[in-house]
């Protein structure tokens, strides 16, 4: 594991929630050329194989109850013609048998790629649904950059009642 960072977020109750950042392998070769023919590629078998990366610490590590995924941006989608880190979760929930809801939208439009630093920093933006009687929550993406997109995912769910939130990616680049 190249990343594992824990830090504490305060709901809105006061509690202090846990939320765990992991980049589970460097960005870098099979695992990079996998990230890249999801996204960009649009091969859609190459979300399996991420999810394989993951999977196996969601279940041996987590205490997670519920999946979602930090969904891309409506653009991306419309371009791409689907949600990779959907397609990602859809796979870990398919290896780990936990179910999965759409609780994360994405209320900005901003693209992360090629941003800076500051920019990644400032731009993600979340709201979350209700979570129902899920409060361990998993969320999936491609790849942790910054973390910011994760650290805007967790900031969302915490507000809906989360527990603690497990941030999860097959690659990081930090």
């Amino acid at each position: 594991m190249e990343l594992h960072r824990t830090e504490h977020m305060p709901s809105p109750t006061g509690a202090l929630i846990t939320v765990t950042i992991v980049g589970v392998a460097r960005h870098e070769e099979h695992v990079r050329h996998h990230v890249l023919q999801l996204k960009y590629g649009h091969e859609r078998q190459h979300a399996l194989h991420l999810a394989r990366i993951i999977a196996p610490f969601v279940a041996e590590h987590s205490h997670a109850d519920v999946l979602t995924w930090a969904s891309t941006n409506k653009k991306h989608i419309r371009d791409r013609g689907m949600d990779h880190a959907e397609l990602i979760a859809r796979h870990v929930a398919g290896l780990t048998g936990l179910p999965i809801r759409k609780y994360l939208r994405r209320i900005n439009t901003e693209s992360q790629t090629g941003a800076s630093r500051d920019e990644r920093l400032r731009q993600p933006l979340f709201t979350a649904r209700p979570l129902g009687r899920f409060r361990d929550v998993a969320v999936i993406d491609d790849v942790v950059t910054t973390g910011s997109t994760f650290h805007a995912a967790a900031k969302a769910l915490v507000a809906s009642g989360a527990r603690s939130v497990l941030c999860i990616a097959p690659s990081t680049s930090l």
